[in-house]
């Protein structure tokens, strides 16, 4: 079975429910005048294993998002009920008459139910509210519709960034699993992770991103994804997914531009490391995943992919024998360059499992 990669920018989500598819260098002189060094407040580093393994995840999300509407071919002037009753693309419908709605089954069987008048219980920009809505009986087959198409699940391949073993945590991609036709967060439900081998490189060029191509290993489950953020993707697993020596990690303050380098699988299942180099760093930046530009110099990298592709998002930027964060996008103008995260961001959200 072939997938696609999870990359925002160049992040493709393949879809498995119907019709449904799944990123100043003043600032930084600001930053090491503080009076205090960040190391003054840390007793120990936190150490973890730098990974650049590709996995697989698989999403349910938590209620359905709707992606387009449609029109119902009834008594209804040929327009989308749904969408007469004001709800927008990318709500997430949770309810319909107070029977709770998670997938197109469910949302298809609530609406049945309802008739001709129900209410929606929906979640836009994290407000919930209710919207009343006429599902109009279509002539073609006498079932009740909303007119709308919806999204309640994914499938695809990234990088995991780090495995922490004492606490049995990864985490990776270093952004959010979107919807592809909205860009919006996918609520999580639940999610499970699967082993993956890479099988192929589409190269990337000015603007074409090339990705990574790879393939299940087995249905069987090697973790659970429990959040889905703008840093990232983490949960639990007990599968160590790479012998790598683990690292301490850098904070921000202490990332300098020039060199580094990454770690990330352009085939099979093994990483390799490959020179990049710092360009930027932007301790202001209004993206949690744009925290740094990137280039990959690495002449055996460059001939292989062009640079940055789909799939490698996630792959851990190491410096000084420290792990700094984590390869996020990719310039569609220029594929051999980026952004990162810091690994302090993303692991600010991944101590939320270690406290639970």
């Amino acid at each position: 079975m072939k997938i696609k990669p999870l990359y925002i920018t160049a992040a493709v989500i393949a879809a498995v429910s119907a019709v449904i598819s799944v990123n100043t260098d003043g600032n930084a002189d600001a930053a090491q005048c503080l009076s205090l060094p960040r190391e003054t407040f840390y007793e120990e580093r936190r150490t973890l294993i730098p990974c650049g393994t590709p996995f697989g995840i698989k999403m349910l999300t938590d209620g359905v998002i709707v992606t387009d509407f449609g029109t119902v071919n009834g008594n209804y002037d040929c327009v989308s009920p749904a969408e007469k009753a004001g709800i927008k693309k990318g709500d997430i419908i949770t309810s319909i008459n107070e029977i709770p709605v998670n997938d197109s089954i469910s949302l298809s069987n609530a609406v049945q139910a309802a008739g001709g008048e129900c209410t929606i219980e929906i979640v836009r920009d994290e407000e919930i509210f209710s919207l009343a809505a006429n599902p109009v009986k279509s002539e073609s087959d006498g079932l009740y519709k909303l007119g709308l198409w919806t999204r309640d699940s994914c499938a695809g391949i990234g990088t995991m960034t780090f495995y922490d073993p004492e606490n049995e945590i990864f985490g990776g991609l270093g952004h959010s699993v979107s919807d592809i036709s909205t860009g919006l967060t996918l609520p999580l439900l639940e999610g499970e992770i699967t082993a993956v081998t890479i099988t192929d490189i589409m190269k990337g060029s000015a603007g074409m991103p090339g990705e990574l191509c790879g393939a299940f290993i087995s249905d069987t489950e090697t973790g659970t994804v429990e959040i889905n953020s703008d840093y990232g993707v983490f949960g639990y697993s007990d599968c160590t997914p790479v012998l790598n020596e683990p690292m301490e990690i850098a904070h921000d303050e202490e990332i300098k531009k020039g060199k580094a380098t990454i770690y990330t699988t352009v085939s099979g299942m093994m990483p390799a490391e490959y020179e990049i180099e710092i360009e930027k760093i932007d301790y202001g930046s209004k993206s949690p995943s744009r925290n740094m530009t990137i280039r990959i110099t690495d002449s055996d990298l460059l001939s292989l992919t062009g640079g940055i592709v789909q799939g490698m998002s996630g792959s851990p930027i190491i410096q000084d024998g420290r792990i700094i964060g984590a390869v996020t996008h990719v310039l569609v103008n220029d594929s051999a360059r980026g952004y990162g995260i810091f690994i302090e961001n993303m692991c600010g959200v991944s101590e939320q499992l270690e406290i639970n």
